[in-house]
């Protein structure tokens, strides 16, 4: 999005510049541009909904003929992170403004070879599923084509005259898409921070411009039958005049609001870090993620992976109309699911903020209906007012989009509104502003450069530090895929919604990823030896009992080994109890046993010293997170053992718990790797650890 390039002279007179035949023009020129931008907004708004609806709907009954399975949008949301990748990382423009900081304004309009990526990103984003909204892709294209617009009718045109067309062409685009073309001038105006004379200016231009966006979208709407695309609630439950325990609710409403907000945004600017390491392979696995997220929720719930995925548009006008139907413990799942999965999207793909915050305050809301002196249409209207504000920090727009979307019932709900974005605005500027990470531009030149010099270590025969990082990297991403497949394949009903032969062959590949991993862990704590000479370090095996990482990583690698017996032998579901017991449980439990060896041991080296220093080493809460998740294979495996007499596992649900703790602990711990080890450590940085 755009913000003005330069600022009139303070002794300009408005009335003079509105009276001019230059001012006059543009209000002309934007009455135009109102037409082709909002026409190409409408296209790509009904090329999203396309998309999605063949992906999600279509294509699922013509392959497996019926409604899409619980697994099907984690190959897509994979499909979407590669995508996203590839062309923020390879077309001018990295894909336009990273979501996670919000509505970036500054530097100017993008430019014409820039719109080509920032339109791939975002069609990319919104039709395979993360979860993000299409106002900021559209805000950007707008002005990006008023821009454009300006620089083709006159090449010498003055900045400001850049400024006004590339405002009234993100205002056509955006036009009725938030349900009111004055709603996303206000969100514009607001967010680019306009105001005195500059608003006096450019507002005109603007709303003339939003005026005829609307008249275009609702003219296409009736002339195509594909749909109006904007923001509606057509059923909203009663509202009931404010009360003083509704206002007390409603700060509440405000604090969780804040809180939840400054949580999804700080998940998604650490993130930012691990993803600009390797954009390509980070944003593929977090797609991974989001897929599994999303997976999990119609898995528990019974409900659509649909209202995890996608920006919320679509889902919100359903989930408000039916919100009596949701038990409180699916309305906090979906929250939960919601939110990890907008904070994942948030952290490496292109799209708007707006949409998910609101879906999820709305959500907050039907959560807390059942509350003493609460009622659902305060309590949404508060829960997306409160939301907005801590992800947009825009008080005005977010009490205006709460309020306005409510339509006649949104008036008595005001002064709960109000409230609620109130305490959220100052809540999350209280809190502490989470760390971004690097510039993406930056970034990838720096990933570039790191290749090359990774390429002149392996020439020399010696390890680069640049090369060491590369394969820490690859490390880090198998032990990812492994610990994703091993928590897939104990999410709850995941062996009943695939089969029990597809869920062991789904522990099997895990075992995989696990082992080669290890092994790279393996050759890194070799090379790190003191006083290994080249012909030792290129041997297969090398004996250093007395080297802890070098322990812990052997240890690790025959406990991956065991995995892959135990897992292997898994899928043969034909065996007796006396095989099982043999060639299942005890390998399982020999894994088991070497993850807790080998995780106590990379603990204790990474921990001496450590204790005195604050913050505490990266490798050391690397370590923590794999103790406990080797407690938890563990106890899984116990969990696991198979009675002889009756041939009946002894409490399988606590096995499947047991792994599925096991592998999201063993995950935090592999992405905590990809986050680059602080120079404040004490401890030396050891690359032979368990992830």
């Amino acid at each position: 999005m755009s913000e003005p390039a330069a600022s009139p002279p303070t002794n300009l007179d408005p009335l003079q510049v509105i009276r001019s035949r230059r001012y006059i023009a543009a209000l002309v020129l934007a009455a135009i541009l109102g037409v082709p931008i909002s026409v190409i907004a409408y296209g790509f708004l009904a090329l999203v909904t396309a998309l999605q609806q063949y992906v999600f709907v279509e294509l699922p009954s013509q392959v497996i003929g019926g409604p899409a399975p619980a697994w099907w949008p984690v190959p897509w949301l994979v499909l979407c992170g590669l995508m996203t990748a590839l062309t923020i990382r390879y077309l001018p423009g990295t894909g336009g403004h990273s979501p996670a900081f919000g509505f970036a304004t500054g530097g100017g309009p993008p430019s014409g070879r820039e719109l080509v990526g920032i339109i791939l990103a975002a069609l990319t984003t919104l039709s395979l599923g993360a979860v993000l909204g299409p106002e900021a892709p559209l805000i950007a294209i707008g002005g990006g084509l008023g821009a454009l617009a300006v620089h083709l009718v006159k090449k010498d045109a003055p900045p400001m005259a850049q400024t006004v067309m590339a405002s009234a062409g993100s205002f056509a685009a955006i036009s009725t898409l938030l349900g009111s073309p004055v709603l996303g001038a206000f969100l514009i105006m607001e967010a680019a921070g306009i105001g005195g004379m500059t608003l006096s200016l450019m507002a005109l231009p603007g709303l003339l411009a939003s005026g005829v966006g609307a008249l275009v979208f609702v003219g296409l709407d009736s002339w195509t039958g594909l749909g109006s695309f904007s923001l509606a609630l057509p059923v909203v439950p009663p509202a009931v005049p404010p009360t003083v325990a509704s206002l007390g609710w409603a700060v509440i409403m405000g604090a969780v609001g804040a809180l939840l907000g400054w949580l999804v945004r700080w998940a998604a600017l650490k993130l930012r870090r691990v993803v600009h390491l390797n954009r390509v392979l980070v944003t593929s696995l977090l797609g991974l993620l989001i897929g599994l997220t999303a997976m999990a929720y119609q898995l528990i719930s019974g409900h659509s992976f649909t209202q995890v995925l996608f920006s919320g548009q679509d889902a919100l006008p359903e989930l408000v109309e039916h919100g009596a139907d949701y038990s409180l413990g699916v309305l906090v799942l979906l929250i939960v699911c919601k939110s990890l999965a907008y904070g994942l999207s948030l952290s490496a793909f292109r799209g708007g903020p707006v949409f998910p915050s609101m879906f999820i305050g709305a959500a907050l809301g039907l959560a807390a209906a059942g509350l003493p002196g609460m009622d659902p249409a305060a309590g949404i209207g508060m829960g997306m007012g409160a939301m907005c504000a801590a992800m947009l920090r825009l008080p005005l727009t977010s009490t205006l989009l709460a309020t306005l979307l409510l339509g006649p019932d949104g008036v008595a709900v005001t002064p709960q509104v109000v409230v609620a974005v109130a305490v959220a605005f100052v809540i999350t500027h209280v809190l502490p502003i989470p760390v971004a990470g690097t510039p993406a531009a930056a970034d990838d030149a720096g990933a570039v450069h790191g290749r090359a010099a990774s390429r002149g270590g392996r020439r020399s025969g010696v390890p680069s530090a640049d090369h060491a990082a590369g394969r820490e990297r690859w490390t880090a991403g198998l032990f990812i895929i492994g610990s994703s497949l091993f928590a897939l394949g104990a999410v709850p009903f995941y062996a009943d919604a695939v089969g029990l032969r597809a869920g062991a062959v789904t522990f099997f590949l895990g075992s995989l990823f696990f082992t080669s991993a290890a092994f790279l862990q393996y050759r890194e704590a070799v090379d790190a030896l003191p006083g290994v000479g080249a012909a030792r370090r290129h041997s297969l095996w090398v004996w250093a009992p007395r080297n802890p990482t070098w322990l812990a990583a052997a240890v690790q690698l025959a406990g991956t080994l065991w995995f892959n017996w135990s897992t292997a032998n898994a899928v043969n579901d034909n065996l007796s109890a006396e095989l099982i017991d043999q060639r299942v449980w005890r390998p399982d439990a020999l894994g088991s046993i070497a993850f807790l060896i080998a995780s106590a041991v990379a603990l204790w080296d990474a921990g001496r010293g450590a204790i005195a220093n604050r913050p505490k080493p990266r490798e050391w809460k690397i370590g923590v997170m794999n103790l406990i998740g080797s407690i938890a294979f563990g106890i899984s495996a116990v969990a696991a053992f198979v009675i002889p007499s009756s041939g009946d596992v002894w409490n399988a649900q606590l096995s499947n718990l047991g792994t599925l703790a096991g592998a999201l602990c063993f995950l935090i711990g592999a992405m905590l790797m990809l986050v680059p080890a602080s120079t404040d450590d004490s401890v030396p940085e050891r690359r032979g650890t368990p992830p």
